[in-house]
């Protein structure tokens, strides 16, 4: 394997490891791996201090405070301009609630993370504030081309930006650098070069200082900066209800998984396709057999799940089906329930199996731009901040259930009829009724523009809770024998509702696929979101896997993870252990 310092050499001066160029020229200082960090926020955080007496609460978080009056055990704290707020709710051991953090500079949402607070005295709690951090990690990658001239290309590990074209041309220009589109010549960005600073200022809206970075300080860039050989490891030991064990224990062979790790380390990050994969981790047996994270990604840091959130909303809908005061079931029409007007007589067949397989006939599909309903042009219009609202006045395109458009806005419908189910605001029924059952106590829900929860994609976990909500179901519906979802729910959901143009098909929520590995067929069932957030469960050997990527709109790319790596690596492990056994 191919080691990182090697790798980065490499990718800085050709393969050979000496400069393309023989002759030093005048723009030499410009070859190599350009960085940056920034971090926009948010400035509310670290300790709260809540306050009450009487009616009147006082909350104090890094210097700000808000007050508001509160009667019963629930208050709302809004901080000035904008900062954030606190909506919480007095429990027997403390205050339990969320804070909701100001839009994203990097993502355009808000998100509401849980907040614990204990009491500290009379009338007096404290607990702490861990909003998402508001960041971007940006590198510029300048190399010699074998005409002589420079290529320069962006590269950032949690967005996959590239500043609209994978390769640039790259000119020096005194005290400053132009980047241009290598076709037409036209210069995209031209920015200022610091020579005696080694400094490139980019200035998208907002400047970015990229300075030199070598193997050791490539975090994000290489899947791993300068380390020793790969050497299988025991996972981390956790209070989060996860027993590691020793792959032999669960009768897998160690070598595939090893392999596998090889493999994504020997990754080139800037080659065409390039698997660009976050974290992976395996359990079988219900232990946890391998968990490794790359390119910057670690265990304690939530990841944005996009589109596995939507199989959390089919989670979410079974608890509620059994649990609410006003039960629905897939067969449920959908308008009448919400209490929505129609005008179109066929909306009145919409059922809520219809939102979890993707089937509503409505103008919606997330993969067709000109599409009234699809996600983009949901999220950015204006006019209609009820993202529910705006769903349901779309046109019906065809009859209820006869086609399957993949569409966000639609299956995001499941929360308005979980709220109505449940009378829960949505971050707080995952909270009481799926996150604490499985022992999830960091994340971060994204909130629509009305501040409900959105059910179409966005969730952040951290990979080692995204693997329970596999186990959970591999288990029927219980984690550590703890009934969180009904078993009759978990078996309907993962069957066959609705086939895909892909080839596979769709449950409730959920989706299905057959992997193929030395002549045998095995069904598998799972979560997937943009870019590689995958749950793969393979029920047959007793298997969850995890992934976590960065392969924004390479579905090419990350559904190779699925048809390939699991089979290759995985599948292998258990039946070539199996064998070694006979």
């Amino acid at each position: 394997m191919v080691s990182r310092v090697a790798l980065l050499t490499m990718l800085l001066l050709g393969p050979m490891g000496r400069p393309v160029a023989a002759q030093p020229r005048v723009d030499d200082d410009l070859i190599g791996l350009w960085g940056a960090d920034r971090v926009f926020g948010p400035e509310l955080r670290g300790e709260l201090l809540l306050r009450r007496a009487g009616d009147q609460w006082v909350g104090t978080l890094a210097g700000a405070e808000a007050t508001a009056a509160g009667s019963g055990d629930s208050l709302r704290l809004v901080f000035p301009a904008g900062a954030g707020e606190f909506r919480g709710r007095s429990v027997p051991d403390g205050v339990r609630g969320f804070w909701l953090q100001p839009a994203l500079t990097t993502a355009g949402y808000r998100y509401a993370t849980p907040v614990v607070l204990v009491a500290a005295g009379a009338g007096i709690w404290r607990g702490v504030v861990a909003p998402l951090e508001d960041r971007i990690t940006l590198y510029l990658l300048i190399r010699r081309a074998a005409d002589g001239t420079l290529t320069g290309s962006f590269h950032n590990p949690d967005m996959r930006w590239n500043g609209g074209l994978a390769a640039f041309r790259v000119r020096r220009d005194g005290d400053a650098i132009e980047l241009a589109d290598p076709s037409s010549g036209q210069v995209r960005f031209r920015q200022a070069y610091d020579s005696a600073q080694r400094r490139i200022t980019m200035d998208f809206g907002v400047p970015f200082s990229l300075e030199p970075r070598d193997s050791a300080a490539a975090i994000g860039f290489l899947p791993r900066p300068a380390a020793a050989p790969y050497r299988y490891r025991l996972p981390a030991t956790r209070a989060d209800g996860w027993a590691p064990s020793a792959p032999e224990r669960v009768g897998m062979d160690p070598g595939p998984l090893k392999e596998l790790v090889d493999s994504i380390l020997a990754t080139d990050p800037t080659a065409d396709g390039a698997p660009l994969v976050h974290s992976v981790l395996v359990a079988r047996h219900g232990r946890l057999v391998l968990e490794e994270y790359f390119h910057g990604y670690s265990a304690d840091r939530t990841h944005d799940l996009r589109s596995a959130s939507k199989t959390v909303a089919s989670i979410l809908a079974g608890i509620a089906m059994d649990q609410s005061p006003a039960p629905f079931s897939p067969a449920t029409p959908v308008y009448p329930y919400l209490g929505a007007s129609a005008d179109d007589s066929r909306k009145g067949k919409i059922t809520v199996g219809h939102l979890l397989t993707h089937a509503t006939g409505l103008a919606c599909d997330d993969n067709d731009a000109a599409s009234p309903g699809n996600e983009d042009r949901l999220q950015r219009q204006r006019r209609q901040p009820d993202w529910y609202r705006f769903v349901l006045d779309l046109p019906v395109a065809v009859d209820p259930g006869s086609r399957y458009a993949y569409c966000s806005g639609t299956l995001n419908l499941t929360g308005a009829v979980i709220r109505r189910a449940t009378g829960s605001w949505l971050p707080a029924f995952f909270d009481q009724r799926l996150a604490r059952p499985l022992g999830i106590d960091r994340y971060h829900v994204n909130l629509m523009p009305d501040g409900e929860g959105y059910s179409g994609g966005g969730l952040r976990l951290r990979p080692r809770d995204l693997l329970k909500l596999g186990q959970l179901y591999l288990d029927g519906g219980r984690w550590q024998g703890r009934r969180v979802v009904g078993e009759r729910w978990v078996r309907q959901s993962t069957a066959h509702q609705i086939a895909t143009a892909d080839g596979g098909s769709d449950g409730f929520g959920w989706h299905r696929f057959e992997l193929q590995w030395n002549g045998r067929t095995y069904q598998e069932y799972e979560a997937s979101g943009n870019g590689g957030q995958l749950v793969i469960v393979v029920p047959e050997l007793d298997l969850v896997a995890v992934f976590t990527a960065g392969n924004y709109n390479q579905y090419r790319v990350w559904r190779r993870f699925r048809e390939q790596l699991v089979p290759r690596y995985l599948i292998r492990a258990v039946v070539a252990d199996s064998a070694r056994v006979r």
